[in-house]
């Protein structure tokens, strides 16, 4: 009995881990295709930079998806930090920090060099960052911070804000 219930445990846990993987895969060509309805500040760096702080829940997805595709004319560049002070210059910074100190650390740094930031720390959106993103039921839920963007000098497309839950002036 028990060697068929360890069974039943594997099957569960692998199609998990499935699903775990092709939500990823969905999330990181959300990245790219989020930025063609956002208009930044101009910025004259020769890539376009994707920046993941603390861990890379893509493991390989993002560089293998971008290896030969452009964003906004460039060529895309994956670079993975650990600290807000290494953030540096980028257009896109995915948040996977725990803690929301450190959260609101990176989601300030985000708005003073006008960087679009995403997460999926629950809160996100509501703590200042642009944009959250999580999966319920197997679907893709967006939620816009409106007001941080303006305040980052970002410019959110409206095709993008109407498959959004949009929060103005905090509240959706």
């Amino acid at each position: 009995m028990r060697l068929i219930y360890g069974a039943l445990l594997l099957c569960f846990a692998s199609v998990l881990a499935w699903g775990s993987d092709e939500e990823r895969k969905l999330e990181a060509a959300f990245l790219g295709r989020f930025a063609n309805y956002i208009e930044w500040q101009a910025k004259s760096q020769e890539h376009f930079i994707i920046t993941l702080i603390d861990e890379n829940p893509f493991g390989t997805i993002l560089d293998k998806l971008y290896v030969d595709k452009r964003i906004k004319g460039k060529t895309v560049l994956v670079r993975l930090v650990t600290k807000v002070e290494e953030i540096g210059i980028t257009d896109l910074l995915f948040i996977t920090l725990t803690t929301q100190k450190e959260r609101l650390e990176a989601i300030r740094y985000a708005q003073e060099h006008s960087i679009l930031s995403i997460s999926e720390a629950r809160g996100f959106a509501e703590s200042g960052g642009i944009i959250q993103l999580n999966f319920v039921d197997q679907k893709i839920r967006i939620k816009i911070n409106y007001d941080a963007a303006m305040r980052s000098h970002i410019k959110i497309a409206s095709p993008l804000l109407s498959v959004a839950t949009v929060l103005q002036g905090g509240k959706p």
